[in-house]
């Protein structure tokens, strides 16, 4: 008998952590149980053959809204190839429309709800002949739940994680109640042993796990359970794993900021869901949340200087206009996170927002991630300029690119939001959005768009001669460029002077004393030098050192001397 478990992930480097435990929890038939991993991005015929090869008895898919289209299109001709198979579904995509999946995928049958219990039923029943005697929908009501604690480490026997993201579940459930989101619907909390969370970790910590995905909807929503294992994250770091935890910023205190301060800076990065600033739309969606705590705790965040911050919002919520949204993305935005995500609201099935969707003229995609198309407060062509400054978001700010150039451009605008919206014009005017443009072409991009700003000032040339300097900070910050792209000025007037410091470091290595074994010529191969002259107090020279970088930002190490 041979079992077959299979995930379509976002992409190749996640983990679906529900088929290694559903796994994990067959017991003594787990090695009639495989598991087969594959992404959105793989060609089906790809997928499809690559299934036929294991010629599995039972088939079973974890659905979510990223996948359910890629498994819709296969699932079909999986039955023409694999005629004698029983196939199952689980997961949310299919847990609260189950007996239409059933008959639309032509399944024996769906795990619905945490399918841990149901698995090990479905299982067993398979392996002791009694599979027929299965109801087509095994949840909570016909199999025993398993709590979290009674499923083992789904992790402990699987291959090398050290270049993947692993997702781990230390709590089920949410104490709070937005209208968007599944886990509103299960009001009743889980929690895994703190003591065992630990040890387990310890197993990512051992791996060098590059990161650790907690996927607990508020982890910070207990704090006896949440502290501990901070602390032990903070004793037992590894300086390589990097921890993720999805938190209240309103619920952390002095204990929290007291920890969270000791922290090695990457060790740990926070998303805090803002979703909206809009009192109207907070309460309308159920969200607790205060945002004057959000926004002291984010700053306090900040001066730590070790916590990567990223911060959430969504469009096309309930009562949220584009002028309110507009003063949503403005209040986030001058929080100053690492990382901004403007996400869209997905009407998830068996949720309250679907059941308020017609109260709200709510209009959403037919297929996943049935995402917002236009609502009673916001039209489809305000979600069309808001995907557009989604995108720029996405390569102007989240990319950590243009940080110094960005902020020298913020004055120029009066409001966050209005930048963007005005580089979205420029981008649509001239025909850019589509277009995979280079790296560098980015660059140039942004400094045609700043320079048609800067023309009206009084004192243009200097400010133009900033903004150059700053995209060229920006630029060398990131990556040795081995060509100087085209708005750079010459070093040619200078070149005796960086010559002069760089044969002063090859002779005294004061400057980057863990480069000590290179020469002249190999310094200037692993060093850049840059002119300034308009963006510091006086003219430096700077360098830029690619063999360490800010574990936050990802910028080189740099050096400043008056030139």
């Amino acid at each position: 008998m041979n079992i077959l478990l299979t995930a379509i992930n976002a992409k190749y480097i996640h983990s679906n952590p529900a088929v290694y435990s559903l796994k994990s929890c067959a017991g003594e038939y787990a090695e009639h149980v495989d598991i087969i991993e594959f992404t959105i991005n793989q060609p089906p015929f790809f997928i499809l053959q690559e299934i036929y090869k294991r010629h599995p008895d039972v088939l079973a898919f974890s659905c979510y809204i990223w996948n359910r289209s890629m498994i819709e299109q296969i699932i079909h001709d999986l039955h023409k190839l694999l005629p004698d198979t029983d196939f199952w579904a689980g997961g949310p995509e299919v847990s609260y429309d189950a007996a239409d999946t059933i008959k639309q995928w032509h399944l024996r049958g769906v795990m619905s709800g945490p399918g841990e219990g149901s698995f090990y039923d479905l299982v067993s029943a398979y392996l002791n002949g009694t599979a027929d005697s299965l109801p087509s929908i095994l949840n909570a009501s016909n199999t025993k739940r398993r709590r979290l604690d009674e499923i083992p480490f789904w992790y402990k026997n699987q291959p090398d994680f050290e270049h993947r993201i692993i997702y781990y579940e230390s709590s089920r459930g949410c104490p709070f109640s937005c209208s968007y989101c599944l886990s509103s619907i299960d009001k009743e909390m889980d929690f895994r042993q703190t003591k065992r969370v630990c040890q387990e970790l310890d197993f990512f910590l051992t791996q060098n796990t590059a990161q650790v995905k907690f996927v607990d909807r508020t982890f910070n929503c207990k704090k006896s359970h949440a502290l501990p294992i901070l602390q032990y994250i903070l004793e037992h770091d590894n300086e390589i794993t990097n921890f993720h935890f999805e938190i209240a910023a309103d619920l952390l205190d002095e204990d929290y900021f007291a920890l969270l301060k000791q922290m090695r800076p990457g060790a740990v990065q926070l998303e805090i869901g803002v979703q909206s600033t809009h009192p109207e739309t907070i309460a309308e969606i159920h969200r607790r949340m205060d945002f004057a705590r959000v926004t002291s705790a984010v700053k306090l965040l900040h001066s730590f200087h070790n916590i990567h911050i990223h911060l959430d919002l969504i469009a096309g919520l309930p009562f949220e206009d584009l002028t309110t949204f507009q003063c949503s993305f403005n209040d986030v935005y001058d929080l100053c996170p690492q990382q901004l995500q403007l996400g869209f609201l997905k009407v998830l099935k068996g949720s309250r927002m679907e059941q308020c969707a017609p109260e709200y003229d709510l209009v959403y995609t037919s297929q996943p991630p049935y995402e917002v198309l236009s609502t009673k407060w916001l039209s489809f062509d305000e979600i069309c300029l808001l995907k557009q400054i989604e995108e720029l978001v996405e390569i102007y700010y989240n990319s950590g690119q243009f940080s110094h150039t960005l902020e020298f451009l913020r004055p120029y605008f009066l409001t966050p939001f209005a930048m963007y919206e005005s580089l979205a014009y420029w981008y649509e005017t001239h025909d850019l959005f589509g277009i995979q443009s280079s790296r560098l072409r980015k660059y140039e991009i942004l400094y045609e768009f700043a320079v048609s700003h800067i023309r009206t000032c009084s004192n243009a040339d200097e400010q133009a001669a900033a903004l150059k300097e700053y995209l060229v900070y920006d630029l060398y910050l990131r990556e040795h460029m081995k060509n100087r792209p085209s708005f750079c000025f010459s070093l040619e007037q200078w070149k005796s002077k960086i010559h002069d410091l760089l044969h002063q470091e090859a002779e005294t290595h004061s400057i980057f004393p863990f480069l000590s074994a290179y020469s002249y010529r190999e310094l200037t191969k692993a060093l850049h030098a840059e002119i300034f002259r308009f963006i510091f107090d006086k003219p430096v020279i700077m360098l830029f050192c690619y063999h360490r970088r800010d574990p936050l930002t990802n910028n080189c190490m740099t050096f400043i001397t008056e030139l």
